[in-house]
């Protein structure tokens, strides 16, 4: 549970630390999208279907909700601000291997548990989160 609030507030840190090149507009947008979309992927495979579990007890407690709330936003919000237009796909696969390597060792500590969900199945899912959210910036979010 702690690693958990651990990651978080080592986002926090690096998102207040970082050079900034997002407008407050623009991440007002991002960060409740990406939650929004995070919630709706939690609820179907996690609640729904069953296929992994967060924490010690199948309900979803308040390191649940912290994980899935805040975690994907705030990579989100790292990942926009360091990606740059002509090397898109790099800055894809890194995130990509980024997201899978918290995901294995949230794994590996004991917090996440994966039933039917077998774990390398979230790479082609981080590969077209960040594929649709850079496409999303870029044309929705951009032409706001």
């Amino acid at each position: 549970m702690y690693f958990v609030w651990g990651i978080i507030v080592l986002l926090i840190i690096m998102i207040v630390f970082m050079p900034k090149t997002l407008t407050i507009r623009e991440n007002i947008i991002i960060v409740p999208t990406v939650g929004y979309f995070a919630w709706i992927s939690h609820i179907l495979i996690g609640i729904k279907l069953d296929f992994l579990d967060f924490g010690p007890t199948k309900q979803v407690e308040y390191t649940d909700w912290a994980l899935v709330s805040l975690v994907p936003s705030l990579l989100a919000v790292l990942y926009l601000n360091f990606e740059r237009e002509n090397k898109y796909l790099l800055y894809i696969i890194i995130w990509t291997a980024l997201s899978f390597l918290l995901e294995f060792i949230l794994s590996k500590v004991g917090y996440m548990k994966h039933d039917e969900w077998k774990i390398w199945y979230s790479i082609p899912v981080y590969f077209a989160a960040y594929f649709v959210l850079h496409w999303f910036f870029k044309k929705v979010v951009k032409k706001l």
